[in-house]
C-alpha cells in the first residue's frame, strides 16, 4: 500500500506529465517519467505506443481523483409543467414550426392567435417546438404555468394558487398580471383591494402595468383610489389615473382648474359648431380656416393634452354631443388621430360607443378611418369587437385587408362560410392581386400577399381554409407555395376528435 508520501510523490510525476503535453511536447516518453505504481502496466509495450497509453491512463487517473461538485450557489428547477392538453401531434410539428417561425417575425399577437388556433383545435405547441419567452404576454391562460416556468426568478409557485398579497412577489410579472385581470373580471373589488395594497411596491413601470388593469369594469367605486395616485411618485401613474377618472366623470386635481379651463377655451375657439338639417338638427363641429401654420400646431397640441370633457364644457355640450358632432372628414389625419387618442384615454363608454358609429360611417370615406377604429380597441368589449369584424367584412365601400381585420379577433373564427368570405370585397381584391402575382413571377412573392395569405390562416375555420386554398390552386398557386403555409396548416390540423 502506498504511503501518503509516495502517493504526494506520484501525483507531483502525473502533474509534470499533464504540463507536459499541454504544452505541447512530442519528446520520447521514458519508463522513468511515471509514477512507480503505472510501471508495470507499461513492461513490453513498444516505444510507439507508450504515450498513447500513458495519456489514456492520465485521463483515466485524473477523472478518479477530481470529481466535479455543483456550485454552492446552483439551484435546481422544477420540471417543465405538464399541461391539461394534449401536444400537437409529431407529423405537424415540423409544419408547426415554419408558420410559428414566420408568424413571429410579424408580431407576439399573431404567435398569439396561432397558439390560440392549436388550442381551438385541442391541442398545444410541443415544448421542444414552443417556449415562452420573459416578455411573452396576451398568451393562452393554458400556457401560463410554462410562463412562470420559463422565468422563475425566486422559485416555484403552483399556478393553481389564489394571488394574495402573502405570494404576490412570488409570481412572474406576466403571470401575476394575468391572475390579477382574471381576478379584476370576477371579484373587481377584490383585485381593487390587492392593487391599492400591492401597486405601491413595483418599480414605475410594473406599477404602470399593474393600475392599467383597474380599466376593467372601471366604476366609481375606484374612483377614491384613483384620486389617490394623482401625486403618485410617477407621472405616468398619474396621468393613467387622471385619465380613468375622466372616463367617470369625476373631477380631479391633477391640473389646476383654471389652466385647464383656460387651455379648453382656447381650443374651443378653433373650432365653430353648427346645428345642420331641416327635420332633424343635428350638430357638427368644424375645424376652422386658420391663418398660419402655428396655428395648426397649437391646435394640434391641444387636441393631445386638453381633456375632451373639458372641451365639451367650453362648447357648452356634452361630451356624448362631441363624439357625434366631431367631423372626420373635416379634419386633418393628425388632428383625428389625436382626438381619438384622447378619447380612448378620457370619453366614458357610451360616448366611446358614439363615436365607434361616426368612425364606421367615415370608412366608407378614406383609408385613414381604419387606424382611427384600431386605435378604440381597447375600449371595446370582445362581442362589439367582433360585430365590428363581420361588419367590415360585409361593407362594399370600406377599404379594409385581412390583416386590419385580424386586429377585431380574440381568437380564430369559428363560423364562417367559404360561400360568405369569397363574396365580400376584400377576399376579391386579393384575389385580383394573386392573378396578377401569377401572370407576372408564377408564384407569391409579394410580402402584402403573403401577410394577408397569413391572416386568413390564423383566423379562418378549417373547412373554410381548405376550400380557400382549392380555389388559389385552381388559380395556378403551387400547394408548396411558401405563402400559403399558415392556410395549409390551418385545412390540416383536424381537431382531437378528428374534425
Amino acid at each position: 500500500m502506498l504511503t501518503p508520501e509516495k502517493i504526494q510523490e506520484e501525483q507531483l510525476l502525473v502533474e509534470r506529465l499533464q504540463q507536459r503535453w499541454m504544452v505541447g511536447s512530442d519528446l520520447p516518453l521514458e519508463l522513468d517519467a511515471l509514477p512507480e505504481s503505472w510501471r508495470p502496466l507499461f513492461e513490453g509495450l513498444e516505444e510507439e505506443r507508450l504515450a498513447s497509453a500513458a495519456v489514456a491512463l492520465l485521463s483515466q487517473h485524473q477523472s478518479a481523483l477530481y470529481q466535479p461538485q455543483a456550485p454552492a450557489e446552483l439551484r435546481e428547477f422544477p420540471l417543465l409543467p405538464e399541461l391539461n392538453k394534449p401536444v400537437l401531434p409529431y407529423p405537424m410539428r415540423a409544419h408547426f414550426r415554419r408558420v410559428t417561425e414566420s408568424v413571429q417575425s410579424r408580431s407576439m399577437e399573431q404567435t398569439g392567435l396561432l397558439l390560440k388556433l392549436l388550442l381551438q383545435r385541442g391541442y398545444i405547441a410541443h415544448p421542444a417546438d414552443w417556449l415562452p419567452s420573459s416578455n411573452d404576454e396576451g398568451l393562452p391562460e393554458v400556457y401560463l404555468p410554462w410562463s412562470q416556468w420559463a422565468a422563475n426568478e425566486r422559485g416555484s409557485i403552483d399556478d393553481s394558487e389564489a394571488l394574495t398579497e402573502e405570494n404576490w412577489d412570488d409570481w412572474y410579472p406576466a403571470s401575476r398580471l394575468a391572475k390579477l385581470r382574471e381576478l379584476r373580471f370576477s371579484n373587481p373589488p377584490a383585485a381593487l383591494n390587492l392593487i391599492q395594497t400591492c401597486a405601491g411596491r413595483e418599480p414605475a413601470d410594473k406599477r404602470l402595468r399593474v393600475v392599467r388593469v383597474l380599466a376593467i369594469r372601471l366604476s366609481e367605486s375606484d374612483g377614491e383610489y384613483l384620486q389617490s395616485l394623482l401625486k403618485n411618485r410617477s407621472q405616468k401613474v398619474a396621468r393613467l389615473a387622471n385619465q380613468y377618472l375622466s372616463r367617470l366623470g369625476l373631477s380631479s386635481e391633477l391640473e389646476s382648474n383654471t389652466q385647464e379651463e383656460f387651455s379648453a377655451q382656447e381650443l374651443a375657439e378653433f373650432y365653430e359648431l353648427k346645428k345642420v338639417g331641416l327635420v332633424k338638427k343635428q350638430l357638427q363641429l368644424l375645424p376652422r380656416k386658420l391663418k398660419s401654420k402655428k396655428q395648426q400646431a397649437i391646435r394640434s397640441e391641444f387636441l393631445q393634452k386638453v381633456s375632451l370633457q373639458s372641451l365639451a364644457e367650453a362648447l357648452d355640450i356634452s361630451v356624448t354631443d362631441l363624439a357625434e358632432a366631431w367631423q372626420l372628414d373635416k379634419n386633418r389625419d393628425y388632428d383625428n388621430h389625436s382626438f381619438v387618442t384622447n378619447a380612448v384615454d378620457t370619453l366614458p363608454d357610451k360616448a366611446i360607443a358614439l363615436l365607434v358609429t361616426n368612425i364606421e360611417s367615415y370608412l366608407d370615406t378614406g383609408e385613414a378611418g381604419m387606424s382611427l377604429l384600431h386605435s378604440l380597441l381597447p375600449r371595446l368589449e370582445q362581442s362589439r369587437r367582433a360585430e365590428l369584424m363581420f361588419g367590415l367584412l360585409r361593407n362594399k365601400k370600406a377599404k379594409v385587408d385581412f390583416q386590419d381585420l385580424l386586429k377585431f379577433l380574440p381568437e380564430p373564427l369559428t363560423e364562417l362560410s367559404w360561400d360568405d368570405l369569397k363574396k365580400t370585397s376584400p377576399w376579391k381584391a386579393l384575389l385580383k392581386l394573386v392573378v396578377e402575382e401569377l401572370s407576372e413571377s408564377g408564384y407569391l412573392q409579394s410580402i402584402y400577399l403573403q401577410r394577408e395569405l397569413t391572416a386568413l390562416g390564423l383566423m379562418l375555420p378549417r373547412e373554410t381554409a381548405r376550400q380557400l386554398l382549392e380555389a388559389l390552386f385552381e388559380q395556378g398557386v403551387l400547394r408548396a407555395d411558401p405563402a400559403t403555409d399558415c392556410l395549409r396548416f390551418n385545412s390540416e390540423l383536424a381537431g382531437v376528435d378528428g374534425l
